[in-house]
């Protein structure tokens, strides 16, 4: 059994018998006038079919003693094809997709109106409908998942509507080998993008400029995506955590951290380092930096399968007070939430933050990340140390240990600095 029919087959697992799940690849949302956004699939739909073209909807029936699966895509359109580019045939969708009954979405609301029927039908009596229930998950224009949970309710009484989200939620937090070495390609990529931006970074540049390079380097190398809107911060700006405007200049005497990632084939990386402009870590940077990636080191020899995201924030709440009390940068009766204000771990995958339990204990295969950082806005520094570890035979596997964090590592990469 191929990727996609794995999970395609752990779905229907826990679904009910007699039943039918329905997730929507989604419709593109208004900008402004005729404006549109970058459509963006609706990432449960992506997981399940690797297809990402709006107004497809995939439909797994679960009746009889039978698990029929049915992907739904738009037909030929001449004028839409001149306007707005090519869309997949029949023949390309199962491609993509391993399904074989693919359909024109022409004839789904036919198809569902006789699987949800009281009257027999090949499926036996369905009574349950699976729902992607996510928030604003547009399907029609002005029409949501959540108004057709609505609709259904009102048209189907005999139906129980149950939202598919917890359980696809469940089955995306344990990544298959194929997705971690997906992962992994896309640690590499930013690897070598960060060596790029290292190459660049200097005194007299703007942070934008970097930004740029960054983004640049995966689109002139497989014209790969970001993975989230890149954050360049030096100085003062790193101490905000999603600094959003990277139009400052860039000064000798600054720390420059980097919050970044590139997808390949969906899934995402998501890396953080910071470096000094001057090429060498000294005094308060320093002293900040090595309580950071102490803690970064730790947290990931420390992590264990059945642990909780929670119970990770906790030790790494408490070791980062430790160390900064140790090197007098806080008084005992301080607070840590005053210089490290964010969670040290989330789930990552097709989504950089990706869907999941963070009271969940954690188990082999999932992929999360371990990002202390200290933030000091009285001596305009703020450093983060991000990696992506995979839990494996029970502890902690870091996919990204080949991306530079060390001072001694860093400032030699420093030295090579275009002049």
């Amino acid at each position: 059994m191929g990727e996609l029919e794995n999970r395609r087959d752990r779905l229907f697992n826990r679904m009910k018998d007699n039943s039918v799940a329905l997730i929507y690849a989604g419709k593109e949302k208004i900008v402004s006038a005729d404006e549109l956004y970058p459509f963006e699939v609706n990432r449960n739909f992506f997981y399940l079919t690797n297809i990402q073209q709006d107004n497809s909807i995939l439909m797994l029936v679960k009746g009889l003693g039978v698990k029929k699966t049915y992907l739904f895509i738009d037909e030929y359109d001449e004028k839409k094809e001149k306007w707005t580019g090519k869309r997949l045939t029949s023949d390309e969708a199962n491609l993509l997709s391993k399904i074989n009954n693919v359909l024109y979405t022409s004839a789904f609301e036919n198809m569902l109106s006789l699987a949800l029927s009281k009257d027999d039908n090949q499926y036996g009596q369905i009574d349950t409908l699976y729902l992607d229930l996510t928030p604003e998950l547009k399907i029609k224009d002005d029409f949501y998942t959540k108004d057709l949970k609505e609709f259904i309710n009102n048209e189907y009484p005999h139906i129980e509507v149950s939202d598919v989200f917890p359980i696809l939620r469940d089955l995306r937090m344990i990544k298959s080998p194929f997705e971690i070495e997906e992962m992994v390609e896309a640690i590499n990529l930013t690897n070598s993008g960060i060596a790029q931006l290292i190459y660049n970074l200097k005194a007299g540049t703007y942070e934008f400029n970097l930004a740029d390079e960054f983004e640049f380097y995966g689109r002139s190398h497989g014209r790969h995506k970001l993975a989230f809107s890149t954050i360049i911060a030096s100085g003062k700006n790193a101490t905000c955590l999603h600094y959003p405007s990277q139009n400052d200049f860039i000064h000798e005497n600054d720390m420059v951290l980097f919050d970044l990632g590139f997808k390949h084939n969906g899934y995402c990386a998501d890396i953080s380092r910071t470096y000094p402009v001057s090429g060498v870590f000294e005094g308060k940077q320093k002293e900040i930096y090595e309580a950071v990636l102490a803690c970064n080191k730790y947290i990931i020899d420390y992590v264990r399968s059945g642990m909780t995201l929670i119970d990770l924030q906790e030790k790494a709440k408490e070791f980062l007070k430790e160390e900064c009390v140790k090197r007098g940068l806080m008084k005992e009766d301080e607070d840590i939430v005053k210089y490290y204000y964010h969670n040290v771990s989330h789930h990552l995958g097709i989504d950089t933050h990706d869907i999941s339990d963070r009271n969940k204990p954690l188990e082999n295969g999932n992929v999360i990340t371990v990002e202390p950082g200290l933030y000091f806005a009285e001596y305009g520094i703020g450093v983060r140390i991000e990696d992506d570890v995979l839990i494996k035979d029970g502890a902690g596997y870091c996919l990204s240990s080949g991306i530079a964090k060390e001072i001694k590592d860093i400032e030699r990469m420093m030295r090579t600095r275009k002049a």
